[in-house]
């Protein structure tokens, strides 16, 4: 119990530091640090009840260590901006909605109702289930295209308003995209990236309202991941009440699978460590994809299961993740790398006032809010969605210059 106190005294005066260095409260480190905490306390509320193993509260000093050694780039670079006189108020350039996202985006959702018609003509697999999602849009360029539709949501929910009120058609069907691969990570980090992105620069405020919201939200996904899409695949499936406490507990269970997995772990003396290799896999990959190896490609997916009760799980929280691939050197470095790196490009968006390095600043918050679950920068997402959001500034910006262009060439003759 001394453990838990100690992180919540310590969770109480980061997150006042982290307001009086930056002015707000949606910073890396809160987006990390606040969702972890809110379900390590719910988590705690069904401690060794309900079927699910005890919590081990040792496992909450990687928790401790880690979100210090993230707060000291956060002080250090604030401080320095402060001194420099830098505005750190939020205050992106505002920018139209660009027609080329809009076009990108409807050719997308298309090109995705085409390739569900497809594959529900030809898969053996029901819908709603992994082996339906795989066939849907696991292989060939179709993961690059979900990619692409990650940045364009953050950006439509970023853009939303009544006037825009179009948007959310898109909005829907990208999630509609998302939800049919059955990868829920993603569609709560689009959204949550979206929406924490609104709440920064204040067109959206923090209520109980938002929070009632978001948590329905969540149910909802699950709802339509257990029970709405394998009923509509499996034409003898019924609705009833042993399918939704089903769903329920599985709700509790992804909620609470990475705290207690990592819990567990602990109990059982961490008999998963790894390498750092695994850590830094995407970089690897795409090093050893870009010169040709022959080196297999590492797999981030931890093959430790662990039973917390009602299901298996394999993921062990943000800083749970990063202990079991790392030494102790190892881990210090990391942390305060890909601190240092999220508190620069703050820095910059704020400095050049980029609304686009705003968008891929809260991808990675987004990232960083599902700490609780697990560690998500060892995908090669953390690569490609920012890659594929400046692409998509980069065509907004050739599209605004193309009238002028014309309107000069016409002007010379």
């Amino acid at each position: 119990m001394i453990f838990l106190v100690a992180f919540l005294l310590e969770v109480f005066v980061l997150t006042v530091i982290e307001y009086y260095t930056w002015n707000t409260l949606y910073t890396p480190l809160v987006c990390l640090m606040l969702p972890y905490t809110a379900i390590l306390l719910l988590t705690l509320m069904v401690d060794g009840e309900l079927g699910f193993v005890p919590f081990n509260y040792e496992s909450i000093i990687v928790w401790h260590v880690g979100l210090i050694l993230f707060a000291i780039p956060s002080f250090c670079i604030g401080t320095a901006l402060k001194k420099m006189d830098v505005n750190i108020h939020p205050s992106p350039q505002e920018l139209p909605v660009s027609k080329f996202q809009i076009g990108i985006a409807t050719v997308l959702c298309l090109l995705f109702m085409w390739k569900l018609k497809s594959t529900l003509s030809s898969s053996t697999a029901f819908l709603g289930t992994d082996e339906f999602a795989e066939d849907f849009a696991g292989t060939g360029v179709w993961p690059h295209l979900r990619e692409i539709l990650m940045g364009l949501i953050i950006m439509f929910i970023y853009y939303l308003n009544r006037k825009r009120w179009w948007l959310m058609i898109l909005i829907v069907l990208m999630l509609i995209v998302q939800f049919l691969y059955m990868v829920k990570g993603s569609i709560i980090i689009a959204v949550c990236a979206g929406y924490l992105m609104r709440l920064y620069c204040g067109k959206s405020h923090m209520n109980l309202k938002i929070v009632l919201t978001v948590a329905l939200s969540a149910f909802a996904v699950f709802i339509l991941v257990y029970m709405v899409l394998p009923l509509m695949g499996n034409e003898k499936g019924e609705a009833d009440m042993q399918l939704f406490e089903f769903v329920i507990g599985h709700f509790m269970h992804y909620l609470t699978s990475g705290i207690l997995g990592w819990s567990y772990d602990v109990d059982m003396g961490i008999i998963d460590k790894g390498d750092i290799s695994i850590i830094l896999s995407p970089f690897i990959n795409l090093f050893n994809f870009a010169f040709g190896s022959s080196e297999p490609m590492l797999s981030p997916v931890n093959q430790f299961y662990y039973n917390t009760g009602i299901a298996l799980t394999n993921v062990r929280t943000f800083f749970g993740t990063l202990y079991i691939y790392t030494d102790y050197g190892q881990f210090t470095l990391y942390t305060l790398t890909i601190s240092s790196l999220l508190y620069v490009l703050k820095a910059v968006s704020l400095i050049t006032n980029n609304i686009y390095l705003s968008f891929i600043l809260f991808y990675y918050c987004g990232l960083l809010a599902m700490g609780w679950f697990e560690f998500y920068f060892f995908h090669l997402s953390i690569i490609e969605v920012p890659v594929l959001i400046g692409m998509l500034a980069v065509i907004s910006c050739i599209g605004k210059m193309i009238p002028n262009i014309n309107i000069s060439w016409r002007a010379s003759r």
